[in-house]
């Protein structure tokens, strides 16, 4: 099986490079991160508070940890709940090509592009029609905005764990059910954004892709009665991209397919096609968010062969439509599962609830 790698190898995985000369790089990394956080803790960095709640979803660890669709199932659970919710989702919007405008989805419609409001926040205000979707660096600024212009009742954001800047009600850490903490290693040392002894300041913890069983070296860090609640990745139909129709995932059994993903870890997309059965004939990786241009298509097709079937991931696929050569494209998308979605929603709400008390108390 042939595979073209076109992702830059993270430098925890480059063999040239002496572990002793990263895991020092990575404690510095991590001591700044711990300064830092020492310094929201005591109030030396502004922590603004909204005048709603706020739901966090973020990670300890670099990208692929299944952030983006526990963010939609959030949604989606608390919508079924309260039908009359008024949602909005806040994300910073990684490598989006326009810094100015920030509404993605007003809830009626998506009012940017793909390239720019960025892949993630594209695909969540597609996935959720009716929720407001906004983009921005500075997500307090755009946070006072959204309020100013909009009804909102709650707030998520969407990977913020380390931005700190807003406070928030609920903050929720994903967790890779398969890979863990990844040794507790710090970048560039390994994947870890800061010191996984900081798992600690959550309010619970989601293990995605859960199999069953926790991940070794996890408990020691999560402090005394922290929830942990387990979810499961399962795969939707298939859309076929050019006609648009669901298909059975049983038709990837069926022909020779080349996989194409732009995500943070090929590697378990590779996985879940092995799993739906899929006739792999080769696959091409590129870096995670990637903008894919006429050339990366042309170069597809030549490897690939033009009549063979295409396989990606619905995070690609948004930046694909309307705009590829392919004959036959087939799109994997995602769905979160909780084991315990009831207990996790009460969860959340609880929290809500008790925060909206204290405003109106407040207002009183």
């Amino acid at each position: 099986m042939e595979n073209v790698v076109k992702r830059r190898t993270p430098p925890w995985e480059k063999t040239g490079l002496c572990p002793y000369v990263l895991r020092p790089m990575g404690v510095v990394y991590g001591a700044a991160m711990q300064l830092r956080n020492w310094l929201y803790d005591r109030g030396i960095l502004r922590v603004y508070r909204l005048p709603i709640p706020v739901v966090s979803v973020g990670n300890l660890s670099v990208g692929g940890t299944g952030k983006t669709p526990l963010v939609i199932e959030i949604a989606r659970m608390l919508t079924r709940r309260t039908p009359k919710i008024r949602l909005g989702i806040l994300s910073r919007g990684y490598r989006r090509s326009n810094s100015d405008r920030w509404v993605v989805s007003n809830g009626d419609a998506i009012k940017l592009t793909v390239a720019e409001a960025g892949d993630e926040p594209y695909l969540i205000a597609k996935r959720l029609p009716g929720v407001k979707v906004f983009v921005g660096a500075d997500r307090v600024a755009v946070a006072r905005r959204a309020l100013s212009r909009y009804d909102i009742d709650l707030l998520i954001l969407d990977d913020a764990f380390q931005h700190r800047r807003i406070c928030r009600d609920v903050d929720i850490v994903v967790v890779d059910g398969e890979r863990g903490l990844e040794g507790g290693k710090v970048l560039p040392a390994g994947p870890l954004r800061e010191f996984p002894g900081n798992i600690q300041r959550a309010s619970c913890l989601v293990l995605s892709r859960f199999q069953g069983g926790e991940p070794p070296g996890l408990k020691q860090f999560l402090s005394p009665g922290m929830p942990v609640f387990k979810a499961r990745l399962a795969v939707a139909p298939l859309l076929e991209g050019v006609s648009g129709e669901n298909l059975p995932t049983e038709v990837l059994s069926e022909m020779s397919v080349w996989a194409v993903c732009g995500i943070a870890h090929p590697e378990s997309f590779l996985a879940t096609l092995h799993d739906l059965g899929a006739k792999l004939d080769g696959w091409t990786a590129y870096p995670d968010h990637h903008a894919y241009t006429h050339e990366d298509f042309e170069e597809i097709a030549r490897r690939a062969g033009r009549e063979r079937a295409i396989v990606t991931t619905e995070k690609d696929w948004v930046k694909w439509e309307g705009n590829h050569p392919f004959e036959k494209v087939y799109v994997v998308s995602v769905r979160v599962t909780m084991d315990e979605g009831e207990k996790f929603c009460d969860f959340i709400e609880s929290i809500v609830y008790n925060r909206r008390k204290d405003v109106q108390g407040g207002q009183g």
